[in-house]
């Protein structure tokens, strides 16, 4: 957000800039016209920086929001760090393995008792929904803890599309 800030800041400046360099007065009228204002004004010239110099600082110190791409646990050893991607191709290895689910996308939230996974799946066209999303959530919830050790509260399934099972043709 602040790179995108001051790339705008930026990109205006040099605009300005080439404006004036140019010829046309309107940049330059405005840019006097300010500098004026704020040497006659010094109370409110001083309000306005004061002001400016808040928001700069508040850009710098408000805490950042940090994104959680991998998760911790621990063992013996000490911490071990799970990428996102990698535990999401655990859960698309444990989805797929079941007969019928043919896609999986899945969807990782971290919360204070542990993983919700949300799953985006696509099933065979014959497949019973509720049993084959019961298999589904445990099969998932069962392989993401042995694999990775992270406590699953829970998996939810959304079923987006049922389809054929594409067949091989021998010609």
């Amino acid at each position: 957000m602040l790179a995108y800030a001051l790339g705008l800041t930026l990109i205006l400046g040099a605009l300005w800039i080439l404006a004036m360099a140019t010829g046309w007065w309107l940049p330059y009228g405005l840019l006097t016209e300010g500098l004026g204002w704020l040497k006659a004004n010094p109370w409110e010239s001083t309000v306005v920086a004061a002001v400016l110099l808040l928001l700069g600082l508040l850009l710098f110190i408000r805490p950042r929001e940090r994104t959680e791409r991998s998760f911790v646990t621990s063992s013996k050893g000490g911490n071990v760090r799970i990428s996102q991607d990698a535990l999401r191709e655990i859960i698309a290895r444990s989805a797929t393995a079941l007969p019928g689910v043919l896609q999986v996308r899945s969807d990782l939230r971290v919360q204070e008792r542990g993983l919700q996974i949300m799953l985006s799946c696509q099933f065979g066209e014959n497949e019973l929904i509720p049993q084959t999303s019961e298999e589904l959530q445990a099969k998932v919830k069962a392989d993401v803890e042995l694999y990775t050790g992270i406590i699953v509260t829970e998996v939810k399934v959304l079923v987006q599309r049922l389809e054929k099972a594409r067949s091989l043709r021998v010609q």
